[in-house]
């Protein structure tokens, strides 16, 4: 029975909690819109945030794939099996995830399959071009070691060594590197902002009620029952807020990106609709987090009193 009965008194208090936030949300409905538009902006911002950094990421991504894999080009008079002895020390190699050769002949067939090529690749007289062990490094930072090794080596062709660009990679870690830490640095402060706005709209909500605070106060209610509807109607003003937004960015991504590929079409940016489940768990979650951190910091003060 006292389990039962503690289970009423929750779910009462609960539906207390809901009913207050609701007639609270509506009472003071000019500040509850203005700090739904508010929020709903910044989450915006959030989440424009959240979808330049996946796609640059993506972006980031192609290019390290492409850097990641290195051509060691060989000098003709190499013999075979200097290259096979050369492409076992690189696989055992824990840095590199693997290695490939390409004879002469597989080159040249490789570079007239390329259309940018086709007129080219009539005009050459015979094969110029190097056999090469075509080496996927397993981490970026680890493609200058590999170069620096393969230099090394008695058949790699001295004029040519490797079409590795050390100036390229290190930019592109560097690159990396800032973008985390900016999009790190915006989502720090559009929560402060988002923090701060939730909390002066519950103040002005708890001001407003401050005598019916003061009654229930009186008759002994606990902190958290008079807290709640306050935390509820943050929680609520959070998923209203970040609905919006979701919905604005959900109809605008698709002729952004498209609009971004025809005006820097060597940008290789992609319209990536799998992202938006992420995006759409980010920004609703986060939005019902900062309702419920603004309205509790901005209703303790007040409840202890």
């Amino acid at each position: 029975m006292t389990v039962l009965a503690d289970t009423m008194m929750m779910f009462r208090n609960l539906r207390f909690a809901l009913s207050s936030a609701w007639q609270s949300f509506w009472r003071n409905l000019a500040v509850s819109l203005a700090a739904v538009l508010s929020i709903t902006l910044i989450l915006i911002l959030g989440g424009v945030n959240l979808l330049v950094g996946h796609a640059l990421s993506q972006v980031l991504d192609g290019f390290r794939e492409k850097v990641s894999v290195m051509s060691i080009n060989i000098a003709d008079d190499t013999p075979l099996t200097s290259v096979y002895e050369f492409q076992q020390q690189l696989s055992s190699d824990p840095r590199v995830a693997s290695v490939r050769f390409i004879t002469k002949d597989q080159a040249l067939a490789e570079f007239t399959r390329d259309p940018n090529n086709a007129v080219l690749a009539q005009q050459l007289d015979g094969n110029p071009l190097d056999a090469k062990l075509e080496v996927r490094v397993a981490n970026l930072s680890d493609v200058a070691a590999i170069d620096a090794l393969a230099r090394q080596w008695p058949g790699v062709d001295p004029t040519n060594p490797t079409n590795y660009q050390g100036d390229f990679v290190k930019r592109m870690l560097q690159l990396s590197q800032w973008l985390g830490f900016a999009g790190v640095g915006l989502l720090a402060i559009l929560v402060v902002v988002s923090v701060v706005i939730v909390m002066n709209t519950i103040r002005t909500a708890v001001y407003h009620r401050r005598k019916e605070i003061e009654v229930m106060k009186l008759v002994g209610a606990t902190e958290w029952f008079v807290r709640g509807p306050f935390v509820i109607e943050g929680v609520m003003t959070g998923l209203i807020a970040a609905s919006i937004a979701l919905l604005l960015i959900v109809i605008a991504y698709p002729p952004a990106v498209q609009q971004f590929r025809n005006d820097i079409a060597f940008i290789p940016l992609s319209y990536d609709p799998n992202f938006l489940s992420v995006l759409a768990r980010d920004l609703l979650l986060g939005g019902a987090l900062l309702g419920a951190l603004g309205s509790y910091i901005g209703v303790r003060r007040f409840v202890r009193i």
